[in-house]
């Protein structure tokens, strides 16, 4: 399993080396509509946001809640 989320992460990384830019220049070379193009583009980068966004709320809870079980053993 950890050796899973280390590849998935270098894959992540990696594909952040492209610009967005350069993605939609990759996608209308292949013969899709730019509009198509930029709204893919739109909602990866939405996916990311939200998938930061969700981990952020979990480590923001993961903490409350260690907080909270360390202010019962005080």
């Amino acid at each position: 399993m950890k050796k899973f989320i280390i590849t998935m992460a270098s894959a992540l990384v990696l594909a952040g080396c492209v610009s967005p830019d350069q993605r939609i220049a990759n996608c209308t070379a292949k013969g899709v509509s730019y509009d198509t193009c930029y709204l893919s583009e739109q909602l990866r980068q939405q996916s990311i946001n939200n998938a930061s966004l969700s981990a952020a709320y979990a480590n923001a809870a993961s903490a409350k809640e260690k907080a909270s079980k360390h202010a019962h053993h005080n």
